[in-house]
């Protein structure tokens, strides 16, 4: 299942004191210039010393805090992102982003209920904003709240009905409590807003392959391998449903490309294999048997042994 964080370069607060104008100012803004520049650059270490030295220059600016959490959670700090968020907080509780951003944070550290709190606080002070609805929907699917996380992810579509991934996650969450028809529905939609989007199609060719609607499963697969071509997880899906229709030459030939993907795929021969057996070509299906033998997948012996060695002939 896939979360965003939110950008926000947001203006920068200039304080009204005299003092800190003339003294303060210039090298806070500086400082802060070349932290967010850092943080572009994806150099984030850097990008917090330069926070570190705006902060000491100016502690009460909770934009400060705030953006060295960001630079944070992309070191993998996210319980010290965690109070850099609570401290923008403190200073400032009605920026619905503070809020947003510390659900994150504490969605990464599995935080999942403290998490539900900080988006009740967001979505009150930002009602509008579907992005909210939509994590806090993946944090009480997290908790198996599974109808206030079907609830969420319809307000967010309500709120943006054009988002394909507010889709896939809620036809992925229907598909796990087994409502096959509303997963299709919401891939379907997916789809018809993001043509290009692999998730869909394969997530959708899933539903119908568990329905045994194999050619439609087909046909969702080889889309997404169209979006997707080195993927080798989709040829396995298409070749697996192209199984269940005794399509077993045109099996063997997505088993084949996986192979030319990774030549020591051992499942890939294997299951080749078994695809030749079925075509009574037993040279091959023995070639690759012994393939996947040598690979570690041992299984294959016995394949090898039952299939492939000449049964001793009765004495007269």
């Amino acid at each position: 299942m896939n979360i965003w964080l939110r950008n926000n370069f947001g203006k920068i607060f200039i304080f009204p004191l005299v003092f800190a104008c003339l003294s303060c100012a210039p090298q806070q803004n500086e400082l802060l210039t070349r932290g967010l520049e850092s943080y572009e650059n994806e150099q984030y270490i850097t990008a917090i010393s330069f926070f570190n030295e705006a902060i000491e220059t100016d502690p009460g600016n909770a934009e400060l805090y705030f953006y060295r959490a960001r630079a944070k959670m992309k070191v993998d700090s996210c319980d010290e992102a965690i109070k850099d968020y609570s401290k923008a907080i403190t200073l400032d509780n009605k920026k619905a982003d503070y809020f947003i951003n510390r659900g994150l944070a504490k969605i990464t550290c599995q935080h999942y209920y403290e998490a539900i709190y900080d988006f009740d606080y967001a979505a009150v002070l930002d009602s509008a904003d579907a992005q909210i609805y939509f994590n806090r929907a993946y944090a009480r699917e997290s908790i198996e709240d599974y109808p206030g996380a079907i609830e969420d992810y319809t307000v967010a579509l309500s709120l943006d009905s054009t988002n394909y991934k507010f889709y896939i996650n809620r036809g992925l969450l229907y598909s796990f409590l087994g409502d096959a028809q509303k997963a299709i529905n919401d891939f379907t939609l997916a789809i018809s807003n993001n043509k290009k989007d692999e998730l869909a199609f394969k997530n959708r060719g899933n539903e119908y392959s568990n329905q045994g609607n194999l050619q439609k499963a087909i046909n969702d697969y080889t889309s997404a391998i169209d979006l997707e071509p080195e993927n080798s997880e989709l040829y396995y899906l298409r070749a697996e449903a192209k199984i269940g229709l005794n399509e077993f030459l045109s099996a063997a030939v997505d088993y084949t490309y996986i192979i030319s993907l990774d030549s020591t795929d051992a499942t890939a021969y294997y299951n080749r294999g078994i695809c030749y057996a079925s075509l009574n070509i037993k040279v091959s299906a023995c070639d690759d048997f012994h393939k996947a033998g040598d690979l570690g997948l041992f299984e294959a012996y016995q394949v090898i042994k039952d299939f492939c060695e000449e049964k001793e002939k009765p004495k007269k």
